[in-house]
């Protein structure tokens, strides 16, 4: 029974599908081209020339995000924390717990790897969030980070000086244009007296002469015998 048992295994599992976790036929089976595990039909996608598992399909169109350095995973950690605090202790082992590796002897045992420089790939996983190294202690295996404030710069008077009066020169050149605009001049206002005029003569014209308009002068001495 023992040799019949040993001998099924191995049937067993290689009509086995890993993804819906199902036995099936071995015509029913297509092997995949990048991990070589047999899947089923269902769990199965023909890309061109090659035959790929979902598995490998979902891992070719979303793939896993992977930091250049593993120091990366520092900074990310030290700006989660800038939101709640500006100042953090950490030790050797947390940090190589952040980053998922081991440290480097030379952090250790030297100072000068914690140096605040720039291009070094330690140091700029903190300085590139804000962060620096306030202290390090060698003997207890700590480092203490402090957040950077911000530098405002500072107005100078003379600048403020510069932009009271290029304020003020531009007050006066609005104010001048409303006042050439507020100026009417007097000839429209002598062609609309002249207008209104006009307009009154014809309404007393036209209610003084109820009937036939009689004949002007002209009209007189053109049709006169």
């Amino acid at each position: 029974m023992d040799d019949g048992i040993a001998t099924m295994r191995p049937i067993i599992i290689d009509n086995y599908c890993s993804i819906c976790e199902e036995s099936y036929p071995q015509n029913m089976l297509r092997r995949c081209s990048r991990c070589g595990r047999l899947y089923c039909l269902n769990c199965t996608i023909a890309n061109l020339d090659e035959i790929l598992c979902l598995n490998c399909a979902r891992k070719m169109v979303t793939p896993q995000f992977k930091p250049k350095s593993k120091y990366a995973l520092l900074s990310i950690y030290l700006a989660k924390k800038s939101v709640y605090t500006s100042k953090i202790t950490l030790t050797f082992s947390k940090i190589e717990e952040i980053i998922g590796d081991i440290l480097p002897p030379s952090a250790y045992n030297s100072k000068h790897w914690w140096s605040n420089t720039r291009g070094k790939t330690p140091s700029e996983s903190w300085m590139t969030v804000g962060w620096k190294v306030e202290s390090i202690d060698l003997v207890n295996k700590k480092v203490t980070f402090k957040k950077e404030n911000k530098t405002i710069i500072k107005e100078s008077p003379t600048h403020k000086k510069t932009k009271k009066r290029s304020k003020n020169a531009f007050r006066e050149l609005t104010r001048r244009k409303r006042k050439g605009k507020s100026k009417i001049s007097k000839t429209k206002i002598a062609k609309a007296l002249a207008r209104l005029q006009n307009v009154a003569r014809a309404k007393t014209s036209s209610l003084k002469y109820k009937g036939l308009k009689p004949k002007s002068a002209y009209q007189k001495r053109l049709y006169k015998n």
